[in-house]
């Protein structure tokens, strides 16, 4: 789930302190040789990790990294209290780990990158109601040419040749779990395909109206064969009203409605001029009401900011 380059995520190396400079200096030399799995304790989890993972630095310089997907799950469990959520691209597990902070739900994790899923399988071994599912997640007629791997992400390349990973379509995972079948809640995070995910599976969509949180990225959903944009008028044709704007590092941004095409394409200009990318939680019409209190969460976390950061 951790990546990097946010919309305006702000350059922070000028004020590392010297320990912290030198501790990184040390990684990346250490990383020259080797890339061993080491244990980082996050919200109250000990998560292993590889030691190339970024997760550790962006919970140091942001402490409340990937929260709002906890509150997001609570807010909607509280609505549905039999809720079960897909995370696609659940990575080492990291987003188990914060969901778990705020609700005990059952959780689909679906990964296909070989040592991120050994590693996930090791996170996950003594949490109740997980199941994994070892695949990369695509459309029909997707194969895989290659992956690519760095700094905690794992990046797939369409295209024939032999692969080590396998690719599906989210409904075929869910053929093989079907508890996770009516799921309203689901996460993506899948290095570009996340809206080409969402637009291959309509069916599913119009059937179960869940709550989506995905990363929108214009310039990896096209690297992915997809126009990014389009999932906005997909979603909104399939009853779907309510968007809440976050940084990647789970800063609430704002609210827009899938009416206002302009403010979206302002938006997606924006990423698109920046090469960078947001994440998006989307509700139904039928779910107005978790929107709504999602968004007084967030706005009620933006009174504990430093006055000066007030407007």
């Amino acid at each position: 789930m951790a990546t990097e380059r946010a919309f305006d995520h702000p350059n922070k190396r000028s004020c590392q302190p010297r320990k912290y400079r030198l501790l990184r200096g040390i990684r990346r030399t250490r990383l020259c040789f080797s890339d061993p799995v080491v244990t980082f304790e996050m919200e109250s989890c000990h998560l292993r990790l590889p030691l190339s993972h970024e997760l550790p630095f962006y919970k140091r310089t942001f402490p409340h990294y990937a929260q709002n997907l906890g509150r997001i799950a609570f807010h909607t469990w509280q609505k549905y209290p039999d809720l079960t959520m897909i995370d696609v691209g659940a990575n080492v597990g990291d987003s188990v780990a914060v969901v778990r902070m705020f609700s005990d739900l059952p959780i689909l994790c679906i990964e296909g990158e070989p040592r991120f899923f050994q590693i996930l399988e090791e996170n996950t071994r003594k949490l109740p109601d997980i199941e994994l599912d070892q695949t990369f997640l695509g459309v029909k007629g997707n194969s895989i040419r290659g992956i690519a791997v760095e700094r905690g992400n794992a990046c797939i390349h369409l295209g024939s040749g032999p692969s080590r990973a396998n690719i599906c379509t989210l409904s075929e995972s869910l053929a093989r779990h079907p508890r996770f079948a009516s799921s309203k809640l689901m996460k993506l995070d899948a290095e570009g395909f996340d809206c080409k995910i969402i637009a291959s599976e309509p069916e599913l969509l119009q059937r179960n109206k869940p709550v989506l949180f995905f990363e929108y990225f214009p310039e990896s959903a096209r690297n992915a064969g997809y126009k990014p944009f389009s999932v906005f008028p997909f979603l909104c044709k399939l009853g779907y009203s309510t968007l809440l704007i976050y940084q990647n590092v789970g800063r609430y941004f704002m609210n827009l409605n899938l009416n206002q095409i302009n403010l979206l394409k302002d938006l997606h200009c924006l990423l698109v001029e920046l090469r960078g990318f947001c994440d998006v939680a989307a509700f139904h019409k039928e779910d107005q009401d978790i929107a709504t209190n999602v968004q007084a969460a967030e706005r009620s976390l933006r009174q504990e900011l430093p006055n000066d950061m007030h407007p």
